[in-house]
């Protein structure tokens, strides 16, 4: 039986959060350079065209990195462990080959139904793209699983650094989008060729059949799922450049990528707990301490939308040309959408816990149904608040759904008087703050409103101080 102790994983959080804050925050930090080297239609197209990697890396990817966690991950001989790894990467790679090299046949045939018409040598780069992501999927996963945060760290934030920089370059030498695509091809196929020989090191290559069935039936549920989801963040950027317009399809862009704040800030508890969530819950009083630990997401979730929101707009209107303005009009309720899917992460635990995925799709298909309803409903009258409305909607409709079926397949004790008050203060915190204006008033705001919703979670116990608490799992 080993000992897992809480302060062991708040330093794995740390460097998975320094991961993602570099990695993914590079990308952000990037945006006001992007915005000012493309005006806003072709970044509305370059929107359009990243939403085909959305869907692509569903497809993919096949599930195998929740396949991972699930199989391998309460695997306790490790020999075994990575038996089913290498078995696993196994199947990434022949995926990924298949994927090169009927990417290229399928480009021309695809690409006269995007809209925003990319050339096909765009669609062949980000397909390229995507043949690499499940190669690049699986090994960081095993570095989770193996709490290699150090190894993670430098992998994820090699290729962000290099895109990045590669960014600046291409656009400075005016190739556009196109020159944006590429700097992520070659980012990404030094990531990969990297990870792959870690992985090939460390766990080698396998190919067993009774493997590849069993993960093809936990994770094509994962698969359809995903790809009903995609109707609710991919579609959206179709519908509303259909209604619209690139420019307005833009603008909606915008305050996604700001929004996407909350959920970078998310990563670190995220990052930790997905891969040790099912150890947790199979050891010693595992559901109390998975209840626990999903209280604590959640909290720490409502502070991040509660902070991110207050300072989004501010950032908006400082860092943007006049032309991107109206996307702090939309952060906000951006920013409650990406809560509701974060929530949703952290409540679905129960529908993972079987050997089949199933319910989530069938979920899922409500989700998009509900949505794709509402986007085609509204957003000819109301444009980005249409789509806008429709995924609050659409994210509220899955978020009750995963949490009465996760509690039925897996019945947890949450505190729910506890956050349902913690989620009352948050409301408050948030509508005094939509009376705040300037940038550095919102910061002060926003630092207040961190401190004071820390101390009302203390007090209800929703946050314990790191050397009180430990999980023991076996």
């Amino acid at each position: 039986m080993n000992l897992f102790k809480l302060n062991d994983g708040i330093k794995q959080s740390l460097l998975y959060g320094a991961s993602i804050a570099l990695m993914k925050g590079t990308s952000l930090l990037m945006l006001p350079f992007i915005a000012n080297h493309i005006v806003a239609h072709e970044f509305g197209r370059l929107e359009v065209i990243s939403t085909l990697a959305v869907i692509g890396s569903i497809v993919v990817g096949m599930g195998l990195e929740d396949t991972l966690f699930r199989f391998a991950g309460p695997e306790s001989d490790a020999k075994k462990r990575r038996k089913i790894a290498a078995e696993i990467f196994t199947l990434t790679l022949i995926i990924g080959l298949l994927t090169l090299l009927c990417g290229w046949f399928i480009a021309p045939l695809i690409t006269p139904f995007f809209p925003g018409k990319p050339s096909v040598y765009e669609v062949c780069l980000v397909l390229s793209v995507l043949a690499l992501e499940g190669c690049i999927a699986i090994p960081l996963g095993w570095l989770r699983m193996n709490n290699s945060a150090f190894s993670f760290f430098f992998a994820s934030t090699g290729r962000a650094l290099l895109q990045a920089l590669l960014v600046i370059v291409f656009l400075y030498l005016e190739r556009g989008v196109t020159g944006i695509l590429e700097a992520g091809l070659i980012a990404t196929l030094l990531q990969a060729t990297l990870l792959a020989i870690l992985q090939l090191r460390d766990t080698g290559v396998g190919l067993n059949m009774s493997t590849c069935c069993r993960s093809f039936i936990y994770s094509l549920p994962i698969v359809a799922s995903g790809l009903v989801a995609f109707a609710l963040n991919g579609t959206d950027r179709w519908i509303l450049a259909e209604y619209a317009g690139l420019a307005e399809v833009a603008q909606f862009a915008i305050a996604a990528k700001f929004a996407l704040a909350m959920v970078l800030m998310m990563q670190p508890f995220g990052m930790w707990w997905s891969p040790h969530r099912f150890e947790v819950l199979n050891g010693i009083d595992g559901k109390q301490k998975a209840a626990n630990f999903i209280a604590l997401g959640s909290t720490i979730a409502l502070m991040i939308t509660v902070s991110v929101a207050l300072i989004s707009p501010a950032l908006i209107h400082y860092l943007l040309p006049e032309s991107y303005q109206q996307a702090s009009q939309y952060v906000v309720a951006v920013v409650l959408i990406m809560l509701l899917k974060e929530l949703v992460e952290l409540y679905n635990i129960g529908c993972f816990n079987g050997n089949t995925t199933s319910s989530q799709l069938v979920i899922n298909i409500v989700g998009a149904v509900v949505g794709l309803v509402a986007m085609f409903w509204l957003t000819p009258l109301y444009s980005v608040w249409g789509i806008i409305c429709a995924l609050l909607i659409a994210q509220l409709v899955r978020l009750v759904l995963f949490y009465k079926v996760s509690q039925h397949f897996l019945p947890l004790n949450y505190p729910v008087r506890a956050l349902l008050v913690f989620t009352l203060f948050s409301t408050l915190w948030l509508l005094a703050g939509s009376q705040i204006n300037g940038l550095i008033q919102s910061i002060m705001f926003m630092t207040v409103a961190t401190i004071c919703l820390l101390m009302v979670a203390q007090h209800l116990k929703l946050i314990v101080l790191p050397t009180q608490q430990k999980v023991t799992y076996s």
